[in-house]
């Protein structure tokens, strides 16, 4: 999923980042929510990627989930967090306001979608106080459409984030155009997403941060995204990071709330 998480974790590598340096990254991520409809949708995350830095100006990863969702079928894991398809927002768009409706609940598991992502980071702008990173991401459609496991259609996103350390405080910004493929009955939009907050070194081994995330729709029968993220994160050795993290949704479109844990390994760490 394309939370505020990766965009903290780029900042917080962005310093002390080594050429030809590879990480492996596993987790977990838990979140429920009705997502603006009468039913909770349950999505369990077990992500997995490498990324490799060739140099400090370019970095290359691959990601990949292992999901479990059980919910009412209204929900799709989109790899960048569920979003509603078919059964409107709860408020009359496709469904029966005011009628209550027996609702069929199934669980589906299995592999997610492959997202490949490419970033280059700018040289630093205003007496190298402001950092830049592009990014460039690719879904390939592994997910299984008929299980709600992906769209089955492929996906790519633009992004740019910005970060500016000072002192121990290090606020950024992150701005995304995610370009979406059509399900064969869904009509899926074209969003916008993006990100404000911070990150505060609260010792040499330990930092947390919070940011307001918001996304744009993604039908035109659901609603917006619009979360707040928080996270812990401690180097638990010089190779070997661990973090923390939970988030509230602010609006129907996304989850009521959800929380996980990451931990990174950098073999080539010293």
């Amino acid at each position: 999923m394309n939370r505020s998480i990766f965009a903290l974790l780029l900042a917080a590598a962005a310093t002390n980042a080594q050429a030809d340096e590879w990480k492996y990254t596993v987790g977990a991520d838990v979140s429920s929510g009705e997502y603006g409809s009468t039913s909770e949708t349950e999505i369990t995350a077990l992500p997995f990627s490498m990324t490799w830095s060739p140099s400090d100006k370019w970095s290359f990863k691959a990601s990949v989930p292992w999901i479990s969702i059980e919910g009412d079928g209204s929900v799709v894991a989109g790899g960048d967090g569920g979003f509603v398809v078919g059964r409107g927002n709860g408020n009359g768009n496709g469904g029966n306001q005011g009628v209550e409706e027996t609702v069929e609940r199934s669980s589906e598991s299995g592999l997610g979608d492959i997202w490949l992502t490419s970033t280059y980071s700018l040289e630093p702008l205003a007496a190298n106080s402001i950092y830049v990173d592009l990014s460039a991401k690719l879904k390939m459609p592994t997910g299984d459409e008929a299980k709600g496991l992906g769209t089955g259609e492929v996906d790519y996103s633009l992004q740019m984030e910005a970060f500016a350390p000072m002192g121990k405080w290090m606020p950024f910004v992150t701005v995304a155009r995610k370009f979406k493929g059509d399900m064969p009955e869904t009509e899926l939009n074209d969003v916008w997403y993006t990100s404000v907050g911070s990150a505060y070194q609260l010792s040499g081994n330990t930092s947390f941060g919070a940011s307001l995330d918001y996304q744009q729709a993604t039908t035109a029968e659901s609603d917006p995204t619009n979360e707040i993220f928080s996270y812990v994160s401690h180097k638990i050795t010089p190779r070997l990071t661990g973090m923390l993290y939970g988030y509230v949704g602010l609006a129907d479109g996304g989850p009521d709330n959800g929380f996980g844990v990451q931990f990174s390994y950098r073999p080539g760490a010293n």
